[in-house]
């Protein structure tokens, strides 16, 4: 009897996991669509063809499932970067293809805005993990900064403001993007990337060059007879 019971309870808890985890999704669909507020579990139930009262066999509240949406966005976010900083060997490289990740996150597995404020909706014990969670995330992106300034690759006053501004920048990107929109995916990561290497100021010497080098003259063309 007890090797039946183990043979079970394995096979129990992946079908209670795999469960679980197309819940977590749908609920970050349907709080990125509507807000936490905006959203009921009669929503989330329904696009998953199941009773509310099922719900509660894997989630006790809302508040919880929305926790849950969280913790899910953070681990794959980190679970990317760690990846990244193991198959790149530079820093240029590895903040290029971080911010591309984190865009493409954003868009693909997450829609809407929950991750915009969203977890001050939850309540404190459920906030410190997230916190800590981001934490984890700022701290590694910050090292490959700061790794940067110390191969002379980058030119950062501060690289703590650095990755903030970057942040910010690239979570606010849901308030705007829309994936029919004029520019894919791949074309905004292009310009995210461009804008936070190289900013707003021209080459001085370049402009200085252009403005200065003398105009060629068209070569005229042969005249008709």
């Amino acid at each position: 009897m007890a090797t039946r019971l183990a043979e079970v309870t394995p096979i129990r808890e992946s079908r209670f996991s795999r469960k679980r985890a197309l819940i977590i999704r749908a609920a970050a669909r349907a709080f990125g669509r509507n807000g936490f507020h905006g959203t009921t579990l009669d929503e989330i139930a329904a696009e998953l063809r199941v009773t509310k009262a099922s719900l509660y066999y894997y989630f006790e509240t809302k508040e919880e499932l929305l926790h849950e949406v969280h913790v899910l966005s953070m681990g794959d976010i980190l679970a990317r970067l760690e990846q990244i900083l193991k198959e790149k060997d530079n820093p240029v490289d590895q903040l290029q293809t971080a911010i591309t990740e984190h865009l493409r996150l954003l868009a693909t597995n997450y829609e809407g805005a929950f991750l915009l404020q969203q977890e001050y909706e939850l309540a404190p014990k459920y906030r410190a993990e997230i916190v800590k969670l981001r934490d984890v995330y700022q701290k590694k992106l910050l090292g490959v900064v700061q790794e940067g300034v110390k191969q002379r690759y980058f030119r950062v006053k501060d690289p703590r403001i650095a990755v903030y501004m970057m942040l910010g920048s690239i979570n606010w990107f849901l308030r705007w993007y829309r994936a029919e929109g004029r520019l894919s995916l791949d074309e905004i990561a292009a310009a995210y990337v461009d804008f936070i290497f190289y900013g707003l100021l021209a080459d001085r010497g370049a402009v200085h060059h252009e403005k200065t080098a003398p105009k060629k003259r068209a070569r005229p063309g042969r005249r008709k007879r």
